[in-house]
């Protein structure tokens, strides 16, 4: 019997020959944070043999002496617990705990569920937090075809890999609500519990990308916090995402996204973001970062990517290439002046000095690596259930940095999902916590004003309680997130798709890839121009007599 189970009552024989145990689970409290799981062990009875009538008579004498119970019906119910007791049952206590919606209804988030009635007889494991319990783990055990977990580019058993892919978690950037930050002016606004988990989660998503572009996926921070604080990374990262109005030191902070939904999306400080403008912030303040960059503001061993967009659910070769070869251009088209001075082509329509044009082209390689994203809406008013299986297996590509998504005023960052689509993980930014302080310190002989890495606000960043909950009940907005080192990178993303695509045929592809986009600044008059000929052309070959008075023809 386990040292920490209470029995509810034990039943001893006097005798030492022949004994019976009765053996209950305990009861269980009831936790503070109505999210948490309550592993209850189950309830166990154990037997033993008490057929001999040898043996029986001691305890029958007792019950009768002790109790005043008739002999012939303790007899009977011996014989019955006899015939019950040949094995050791195992019972599960069911829990009467209070169901609740699978999505944070919390009432000081403002946040009123859309399902509530639907979802109050449903079973509470569509939403559970981490770690897994025992019960799931001996069904795992047992299920030899048990689905796999996707995680960033990595498949873990849900048994023999369970400690590698909790510290793998553990290790991921969780940016949650802050409070007591510098005031975004003139609206008086000093947390964003309530409206910010959107940017929350694209934090975290731009935190992931971080971690891959300047360190590696098998990078994780020191455990120890002195250790922690000195890691030039984590000094980095911490800076970036501290919510202070700064430009050059916390690039990524909430004032700096609330500033760039407001100047070009026109997104007041409190109003919720959805995943396609939350896209867009990104594009535009790695922008900044890189301009800043260029411009030797801040100190990078490595250029920073570029974010991609890719807005009509589509990627186009074109469209990415473009865009990532925007510097290399301009030194293109520099070298071809220098080009044309130090050797001219020799007639116009030289073919040989154009086909060396052609091949510099060719050869243009990426001015650094990409972030693509690529909003989605897979479904009306729920998701879609045809695109479970294929969001789920987009966790497997290396590639992959997490999707954006969860339910209007309850984003979330997913970062994994099992391989069947059944449930997806994720971290949740709906907790809030003090915002990091600014201190004066020295730094390379001046002084000057830096983010304090207090262990408090170190700890802050990592949990070890991610969500768990059923990917169907998504909302239908989501956004894609993949990091490409290079474009071998982009082509090997696009190949994983199309075996996933030949492997599935009756599962939808989540987003498309294109060649070339479409030219929707064609001349309309020109090809008005061409319908118009076509049809004199049509008209010519008509018969004067087939042609009635009557009939007009009128251009518009």
């Amino acid at each position: 019997m386990s040292n920490n189970m209470s029995a509810a009552s034990i039943f001893r024989k006097h005798s030492s020959e022949a004994s019976a145990v009765l053996v209950t689970a305990p009861q269980c409290s009831e936790r503070n944070d109505s999210t948490d799981v309550v592993n209850v062990e189950s309830e166990r009875y154990e037997t033993v043999d008490v057929s001999d009538d040898k043996k029986r008579n001691p305890l029958i004498k007792f019950l009768e002496s002790n109790f005043g119970i008739e002999k012939k019906k303790t007899e009977e119910e011996m014989e019955e617990m006899e015939e019950r007791a040949s094995t050791v049952k195992i019972v599960s206590p069911v829990s009467k705990r209070e169901t609740v919606g699978d999505f944070d209804i919390c009432r000081e988030y403002s946040y009123d569920g859309d399902d509530d009635d639907n979802n109050q007889n449903s079973n509470r494991n569509d939403r559970t937090l981490m770690p897994m319990d025992a019960s799931m783990a001996s069904l795992a055990l047992e299920d030899d075809n048990v689905s796999k977990t996707h995680v960033l580019g990595r498949t873990y058993h849900p048994v023999h890999d369970y400690a590698r892919r909790r510290d793998d978690e553990s290790s991921l950037f969780w940016l949650t609500y802050r409070c007591d930050f510098p005031e975004i002016a003139p609206y008086n606004i000093t947390s964003d519990a309530g409206w910010g988990c959107m940017l929350r989660s694209a934090q975290m998503l731009l935190a992931q990308t971080l971690r891959l572009h300047y360190k590696s996926r098998d990078w994780k921070p020191p455990q120890v916090l002195a250790r922690r604080r000195q890691d030039p990374f984590v000094r980095s990262i911490l800076t970036y995402f501290a919510d202070f109005p700064s430009s050059t030191d916390s690039v990524y902070s909430l004032h700096n996204m609330v500033a760039a939904g407001l100047s070009k999306y026109d997104k007041l400080p409190g109003e919720w973001y959805g995943p396609g403008t939350a896209c867009y912030v990104l594009r535009d303040l790695v922008h900044m970062h890189e301009r800043q960059q260029a411009a030797g503001k801040t100190k990078l061993d490595r250029k920073i990517f570029r974010v991609h967009v890719a807005s009509q659910g589509t990627v186009y070769r074109d469209t990415v290439r473009d865009a990532m070869t925007r510097d290399s251009k301009v030194r293109f088209e520099e070298e071809k002046k220098k080009k044309e001075k130090e050797k001219p082509p020799a007639h116009p329509l030289d073919l040989e000095w154009d086909e060396e044009l052609v091949e510099s082209v060719q050869a243009v390689e990426w001015d650094t690596s990409l972030l693509l994203m690529v909003p989605l809406r897979l479904g009306l008013k729920s998701f879609n259930e045809d695109y479970v299986q294929a969001v789920a297996h987009t966790f497997s590509f290396p590639q992959s940095v997490g999707v954006l998504g969860g339910r209007p005023r309850g984003a979330r960052w997913f970062y994994g999902a099992l391989a069947d689509g059944s449930k997806i993980f994720g971290l949740d930014p709906h907790t809030v916590q003090n915002a990091p302080r600014r201190r004066t310190a020295q730094v390379n002989g001046k002084m000057s004003s830096v983010v304090e890495l207090s262990d408090e606000y170190m700890r802050s960043c990592h949990t070890t309680y991610p969500e768990v909950f059923s990917l169907q009940k998504m909302d239908p907005s989501i956004a894609l997130g993949f990091y490409c080192r290079d474009q071998a990178d982009l082509e090997d993303l696009f190949n994983s798709l199309q075996r996933w695509k030949e492997a599935n045929p009756r599962s939808p592809e989540v987003f498309a890839v294109a060649d070339n986009a479409p030219d929707y600044s064609a001349n309309v008059s020109s090809a008005m121009n061409d319908m118009m000929l076509n049809m004199e052309g049509s008209l010519l070959d008509v018969d004067d007599d087939q042609m009635s008075d009557e009939d007009e023809y009128v251009v518009l």
